[in-house]
C-alpha cells in the first residue's frame, strides 16, 4: 500500500470510526460504491492501520459463542463463563441466562413445548414473572408419577404457565408404557392425539438432553433399568432428548423402549423452528455432541468447558470401550 493509498484509507477509517459515520454515506462523500468502502476498511484492518479492541471479561465467551454457532449453523449459542465458579453456581447461572433468553424470544411465539428433566427445572425456577397471555404451552411428552414429579413435563408446564399467566394444555398419560401396543391404543386416545398433534405445531421446544451412562435421570425415576444399558450400547445409543433414545448417527434408536414412548419422536422435534436445550454436565458431551452435528437442537446453553471441548472436537467416542 503506498502513502496515497494509505492517507485514503486512513482517512476512511477516521471517518466510520471516529466521526460515526455510515459506510453508505462515507461512499456518498468519496463518490465510490459502499462494496468498496467495506473492502478499504477491511483492508485497513489487515493492514494494521485500524485495530479493534473489545474491552470486556465476556469476550472469551462471547467468542465461543460465535464459533459454535458458526460451525453448527445455530440460532443462538450461551456460553457461561465457569471461571471461579462452583457447580451451584454454574447451575444458577444456566438458570437465570437460559430463563432470560425465553423470555426474550416468548415474545413474539405464541405456543411454548415443554420436555422434562432437572436442567429445565432450573430454568423455570429462575423464569421472571410476566403477563403473557397469548403464549400456549405444551407438554412433548406425558409424564404420571408420585416420583420426580417436578422435573415431568406436566409440572413444568404448569409452573411455567402460572409465571407467565399463560394458557395450559396437559397430556395426560404416562411418558412411557410397557409396550408399543399399549403406546398405540393410548396415542390414539381423542384427547391424547389432540394434544401431541398440537405440539407438533409449536414456535419452541425447550428440550433436556442426557447420557443414560452417566448422571441418568432416567436411571433415577425407573424409566430404565441397569440391564436396559446393555441393550442400548449394543444399539450404539450415545444419548436422549425427549426419552428418545438416539444413536451416534442422530437417529432414533430401533428399540422398544422408544415405540414405547408417548411423545413426539426426533423427526417431529426437528421440525420445530427453536429447539433449546441446556446442557453444564460433562457427562452430556458426547450427546450434545452428536446432538449439534445433527440438527437435533439449534439453540444451546452450555459451560465454556463443554463448548471448547465440542469445538476442539477433543471427544472420544465411548464405544471404544463398548466392543
Amino acid at each position: 500500500m503506498d502513502k496515497i493509498e494509505e492517507k485514503e484509507t486512513v482517512k476512511i477509517a477516521k471517518m466510520y470510526y471516529e466521526e460515526g459515520m455510515t459506510q453508505a454515506q462515507i461512499a456518498k462523500i468519496m463518490g465510490v460504491s459502499r462494496s468498496l468502502i467495506s473492502k478499504i476498511l477491511l483492508d485497513a484492518k489487515n493492514h494494521g492501520i485500524v485495530e479493534v479492541f473489545i474491552h470486556s471479561d465476556t469476550s472469551y465467551s462471547v467468542e465461543l459463542e460465535r464459533k459454535l454457532e458458526d460451525k453448527y449453523d445455530m440460532k443462538n449459542v450461551i456460553v457461561i463463563d465457569t471461571r471461579g465458579l462452583n457447580k451451584d453456581e454454574i447451575k444458577k447461572s444456566a438458570g437465570q441466562q437460559s430463563a432470560l433468553y425465553l423470555k426474550k424470544i416468548s415474545k413474539t411465539k405464541k405456543n411454548i413445548g415443554i420436555s422434562w428433566g432437572h436442567s429445565l427445572r432450573i430454568m423455570i425456577d429462575s423464569f421472571p414473572y410476566t403477563n403473557q397471555p397469548e403464549v400456549t404451552l405444551f407438554p412433548l411428552i406425558g409424564g404420571m408419577s408420585d416420583d420426580h414429579f417436578d422435573v415431568h413435563s406436566n409440572q413444568l408446564v404448569y409452573d411455567l404457565g402460572q409465571k407467565m399467566r399463560a394458557n395450559i394444555k396437559y397430556l395426560y398419560s404416562p411418558a412411557s408404557v410397557s409396550n408399543p401396543t399399549i403406546k398405540k391404543e393410548l396415542a390414539n386416545n381423542k384427547a391424547i392425539k389432540s394434544i401431541l398433534d398440537e405440539a407438533r405445531n409449536v414456535d419452541i421446544a425447550l428440550l433436556g438432553i442426557s447420557s443414560p451412562y452417566e448422571n441418568s435421570t432416567m436411571i433415577e425415576i425407573g424409566y430404565i433399568s441397569e440391564k436396559d444399558i446393555a441393550l442400548l450400547k449394543e444399539h450404539n445409543v450415545v444419548g436422549d432428548i425427549n426419552s428418545k433414545f438416539f444413536t451416534v448417527n442422530g437417529e432414533e434408536a430401533n428399540i422398544e423402549f422408544n415405540k414405547s414412548v408417548i411423545g413426539l419422536g426426533l423427526e417431529d422435534i426437528k421440525k420445530i423452528p427453536l429447539r433449546m436445550t441446556i446442557a453444564i454436565d460433562n457427562s452430556k458431551l458426547e450427546a450434545l455432541n452428536v446432538a449439534l452435528s445433527h440438527k437435533l437442537v439449534n439453540i444451546l446453553v452450555t459451560t465454556d468447558e463443554i463448548a471448547k471441548k465440542i469445538l476442539e472436537q477433543e471427544i472420544k467416542s465411548n464405544f471404544q470401550f463398548f466392543t
